[in-house]
Order: structure tokens, then sequence, then C-alpha cells
């Protein structure tokens, strides 16, 4: 077995490689200004958005937020694991891959490899009695009301396990091999009775239960959840903990997630199997479930490593409320700058397998789209403890505050997270200084991985927009505009969707702003800057709302409305511009040519008075 990549190489061989070159190699890109462009090959889009930097040798899309290095992009476009896309990366580069020793985790696995292969074996039988046993009817008749299609059940090896005490194992081992039954058993797919003065024997764990293979990141059946079709008890059944399955480690659907082609930029944690297939269903393939247990920092670990941002789906009861404040301290101290967590509560009665199903995947995704960040959760959750309208009240809320905040690592959301506290009691966190002064935070343990060994952050360090051209005589309207945009983020929602294509980078800054805030409306500046978490302009963003806070000058809507039409405007103007350049020349205007410029002069006459109703007032 191949051991691992030494990251010295991994360093070298991003050193000799361009971005530029890999991307424009499978996506054409076209140069503006200092960066490239094009239509994100990650979703769907008319207007460009996926950018590229040769001079910071890195991607981003406004649009979908995919962002990374050439190693990553090779991985997303061409579907590659981690060692795949260095191998096809290095033998671009003619550069030929070495590997470290074998390692003891490694040579472990080797061994267990019969177990592997057991559990294949029973997933291909479970999904052979979905289609062919005699009692399969009742299986098919259940899945069918749940809503779920055949290619559905097919993309996730949906099986059944049919009534009887060794079906299973009749088929795995015809012989009652003895080395074959101890690997079932070894696997939790069989169980052994042996009573003192009674016959010893094996029996299947699973009967008459719909079965859902549990896959590692490799995409190796370890384990399975079965479920029963009537009312018995227990209603989910999941294999125990084996040599090759830990249920505190692993998340059903991660594989299923990463196996479709696309660009995945957030996780939403659920609870269920069929939670999970019926999001997929629906066309949202991001949807992860925990096995039975709370989600834990290695679950989150693991999907960190994948993406930015993680949203946690609970009731909207008391419960699920309990439920989400024990999620968010299990992910504050894993907050590093470009992670995010958000918290969805579903109406009574919901899940997520109804809900998407009555209201349909756009509603859904707006639903989560206008989820909780975790710091509006923090705060909501913690003044709903104590009488917010009395200074004894606000004085509560710094102690209750404090020791939450404090677990946060060292960085940006960590000081967001502070002044968000000053602004609701009105003066600096006693208690979190406190806090401070006694220990420095805890700091999120690194932990190995051997199936995901490429963290998500492998974007380079987070950096400004390049100052646009002298010649832009917009641009510093531009900048006002988005300044204005920053310090008040809720003007957004007065203000009309731009209908032309940006042509510089603050123009594209300030659309996609406007956009963002119009799918998540937010109240401050905080809460903006959250929105950008993860980022290559997160800081730059950070700094404009400094520096209007400083400035004190009073945003208005009118103001970035007037940027906007003359932004929407420019296009009309340059096409005017050359028709008139055309009469001056004496050039002959077609009958259309002379339409179009009465049209055009008539519009941006209407333009012109609204500006300057719009400086009137």
């Amino acid at each position: 077995m191949a051991g691992r990549i030494p990251q010295s190489f991994i360093d070298d061989l991003l050193s000799r490689v361009d971005v530029i070159d890999v991307v424009d190699s499978r996506v054409k890109l076209k140069k503006t200004g200092k960066n490239y462009s094009a239509c994100c090959p990650f979703h769907n889009e008319n207007t460009p958005s996926f950018t590229v930097s040769p001079d910071k040798q890195f991607y981003y899309c406004f649009g979908c937020g995919a962002s990374g290095s050439a190693l990553k992009f090779v991985m997303e476009f061409d579907g590659l694991s981690f060692p795949d896309a260095v191998e096809k990366l290095a033998s671009d580069a003619n550069m030929e891959v070495p590997r470290e020793q074998v390692s003891f985790e490694a040579r472990q696995e080797q061994q267990h490899q019969p177990l592997f292969g057991q559990m294949n074996k029973a997933a291909e039988f479970f999904e052979q009695m979905l289609r062919s046993h005699e009692d399969k009817g009742k299986a098919v008749s259940y899945l069918k009301n749940r809503g779920l299609s055949g290619k559905a059940a097919k993309f996730f090896q949906i099986g059944y396990a049919p009534p009887g005490w060794d079906n299973l194992q009749k088929r795995l081992a015809p012989n009652n091999d003895k080395d074959t039954i101890k690997q079932l058993i070894s696997c939790g797919m069989s169980i052994e009775k042996d009573e003192p003065g009674k016959e010893y024997r094996t029996y299947d764990r699973f009967r008459d239960r719909i079965m859902f293979p549990i896959r590692d990141a490799r995409g190796r059946v370890i384990a399975f959840g079965g479920r029963v079709l009537g009312d018995e008890k227990p209603k989910y059944l999941n294999s125990p903990e084996t040599p090759i399955f830990q249920k505190g480690r692993e998340l059903y659907g991660l594989y299923e997630a990463r196996k479709i082609r696309q660009k995945l930029t957030r996780f939403v944690i659920v609870e269920g199997y069929m939670d999970v297939v019926a999001l997929a269903e629906f066309g949202i393939h991001y949807a992860v479930a925990t096995l039975g247990t709370a989600t834990s920092e290695h679950h989150l670990r693991r999907l960190f490593k994948i993406v930015p941002e993680v949203i946690f789906c609970f009731d909207g009861d008391q419960a699920g409320r309990t439920a989400a404040a024990r999620a968010m301290e299990t992910v504050l101290p894993l907050l590093q700058d470009g992670l995010q967590a958000r918290f969805l509560f579903l109406p009574d009665g919901e899940d997520p397998d109804t809900l998407v199903r009555v209201e349909g995947k756009d509603a859904f995704e707006q639903r989560l789209n206008q989820s909780d960040h975790l710091p509006e959760f923090l705060f909501t959750h913690l003044k709903e403890q104590v009488d917010f309208d009395t200074l004894d009240g606000k004085a509560r809320l710094d102690q209750l505050a404090a020791p939450l905040i404090n677990r946060l690592p060292d960085g940006m959301l960590r000081q967001l997270m502070r002044q968000k506290l000053k602004e609701e009691t009105g003066v600096e966190s006693h208690a979190l200084t406190k806090l401070e002064a006694e220990a420095p935070p805890p700091a999120a343990e690194q932990e190995a991985e051997d199936d995901i060994p490429l963290p998500f952050i492998d974007a380079p360090p987070i950096a400004h927009y390049d100052a646009e051209p002298a010649s832009d005589a917009l641009a510093p309207q531009v900048y006002q505009a988005l300044t204005a945009l920053v310090q008040n983020p809720a003007l957004a929602q007065q203000l009309e969707t731009p209908e032309c294509d940006p042509e510089s980078e603050i123009e594209r800054l300030l659309f996609e702003v406007l956009n963002k805030l119009k799918q998540a409306p937010q109240n401050n500046s905080i809460g903006l800057i959250i929105q950008w978490t993860g980022s290559p302009f997160q800081l730059q963003l950070k700094e404009i709302a400094e520096k209007a806070a400083e400035a004190s000058v009073i945003p208005s809507a009118s103001t970035i409305a007037d940027v906007l039409k003359r932004l929407n405007a420019r296009k009309l103007e340059t096409e005017l511009a050359g028709l008139k350049a055309k009469l001056a020349n004496k050039e002959k205007l077609s009958d259309e040519e002379r339409q179009r410029l009465r049209e055009l002069q008539r519009h941006m006459h209407e333009l012109q008075k609204k500006r300057t109703a719009i400086y009137a007032r």
C-alpha cells in the first residue's frame, strides 16, 4: 500500500504550476484587468462571477463561494481524490510523486480488507433482495409511500433485509464456513448466541428492515442502518462499533455528497437517513446525518476540511433549541477565521424529509440561506435567559456570553463577537477580560485524517482587491456606494438589483454584496462581514466598515441607487456615443439606428431627471 505524500512535495508542486494554465485548460478564461474571469464551472450562471488571480495563485467564485489553489481546482473539476489530483498535477509538471513509509494504521487497514469485502457483499445482497425477494412488495411500498424514487434508492444503494434468522449468513457462508462467520460477527452483521446448556448458533442482526449502507470517505461499506417497516421497536437499528466502524467518527451521506459532481460550499447536518435521501431526491446533495449520536468535534473537523460552512438543522421546539445550544458549544473552538456555523429551526411537526416534499428545493434552500448565523443564535439564545431590559440582566448576559466567546480561537470572529457583546451591554466585557487574563483561549486540536487529507483552507491568505484603474471615472462613487452598503446593510432591501454587468472588480464586489444581502438580509456590519467569512474579501470589508464608523457619515439608499443607475446607464451611454460618432463622421444611419438613437436620447434624459431628483432630496 502506498504511503503518504510529503507536504514539502505538495508545496513544491504548487510553486511550479500556474493556476491560470490549470484552469484555462479546462475552462476558457478571459482576461479582465489583472485577473481572469469565466462563468463558474461549479454552478449554473449566465454572468461570469468566477475570478482567477495569477498574482495570488487562487480562484474564487462570487456566486457559489468556490475557492482554492490549482490543486483544489483539479480535485473539484476532475472529480479526483487528493492523491490522484496530486498525481495528475505532478504528471503535467513532469514530476515524480514521492511516498513516505507505510504507517502502522495502513498495515492495520490492510488486515481489515476481508471485513470490507464482507460488508460490500452484504450491501449487494440487500440491494438484490429489494428487487427479487418474495416479500419485496411491502418494502417497495414503504419506500414509495415515503416518496422515494428508484433512482434515489439505487444511488444510495438502499436494500432490504428479508424476514428470517439467517438469510445473509446462508448467502455469504453457505457451508457454515467458520472463517466467514467469524468475519460476519466481527463486522457486526451476525450475532452469536452461546448460552449454557444450549446449542451454539449465530443469526443475522438485521431482519425485515429497509437497509441503508453507511460508507467511509473512500466509498467502502463499513456499517448499516436498518429501519422497520411498521411500528416495531427499535425503529432504527445501527451496526455496532467494529474494527472498521466507529459511529462517533462517521456521517451518513458524506461519501454520496462528494460523489456528486458539484462544488460543495456547505453541509447541512440533519437527523435521519431519510432526511438525507429526501433532500438529495430534490437536488440538495449536501446533507449528512450523524449515526445516533450528537454531532462531535471530530464530525465537524471532517466537514470543515471540505467546506467553510456547516448548518445545523433542528426541530423548532425547546428540545431542538437545547440541542442547538449543545452543538454551538461544540463548534465554537473550531471556528477559525474562514469557517462559520449556522442554525436552522424547522416548523413544529416538520422534518427535512416532509418539509422539502411540501415546499420544494428552492423554498427549503431559502430557509438555509436565511438561517441564523452562530453569533445571532448565541445572543438570541442567551438574551432569552435574562431580563435584558434591566442593568443586572445585561450584567448577567455578560457573564453568560463571556465563557462562550472565550472558547473561540483567536481571530476576526472572536474580535467581532467581543465587539457585539459590547454593543449589547454598552460597556466592555468585564467577564471576558477576566477570563482572558486567567488563561489563553483554548486552541482547537489538530487531528490527522487518513481519509480526507486536504483541508478546505488551501486557498491563499485573505487578500484585498487590487486598486481600480485611474481611468475608471465611476470607481470613487462605486467605492462610496459599497461603503454605504457595508455601513448599513439594511439599505439593500430598498435597492434594485443592477441590470448591467460589472466592468471592474470593485463593481463586482458591490454587486455581490448587494445580492448576498438580498438573499440573507443583515441589520449591521458585523452580520455582513460574517457572511463573507472564508472569502478573500472579508478583511477588506471589515476595514471599510471600520473606516465608515470613524467617518460618522450617515449612509442613504438614494446615494447607492444613484450609483447603480449610473452603472446601468453606462452601457447605454456607450451605445449612444457610438451612434453620435457615426453622425459626426457624416455616416448615414439606418432607419433602425435612427429609431434607436431617439430611444437612447429619451432614456438618458429620463435618467438625468431621476438623478437630479435624487440630488434634490
